[in-house]
């Protein structure tokens, strides 16, 4: 079983993330704005919450991972693998992108403080 591993607020802005592997990594209310993260494995992330506009996500693995809240506009995001990642009314997409075709979950309600998105 991998442990949890937690950032308290990040600011990984621009970073280069290429190909990282940060699974289960608590990046909750992080900002990854331009953030590089091609090919990044990021299965079972906590991104509630989380910057992610204009970043890059071409290839990253998103399975399961908690993208309530999440900002992920004006992103690349062909080929990210998003099966199983939930997200809910407050996760702002790209225009034009699907998230249930892309193999994502619409959770119950939106994610307050201290609660979790739960799947439909």
């Amino acid at each position: 079983m991998m442990a949890q591993m937690t950032l308290q607020t990040p600011t990984l802005s621009e970073a280069d993330l290429r190909e990282a592997r940060l699974g289960r990594v608590d990046l909750s209310g992080a900002n990854l704005t331009e953030a590089y993260l091609c090919g990044a494995n990021l299965p079972g992330a906590n991104l509630m919450g989380a910057n992610l506009c204009r970043a890059d996500l071409w290839k990253t693995n998103l399975c399961e991972a908690n993208l309530c809240g999440a900002s992920l506009n004006n992103i690349d995001m062909r080929d990210a693998d998003l099966r199983g990642a939930m997200y809910d009314a407050n996760t702002k997409w790209s225009e034009g992108f699907d998230p249930a075709a892309a193999g994502a979950v619409l959770a119950e309600q939106p994610a307050g403080a201290g609660t979790q998105c739960r799947s439909t």
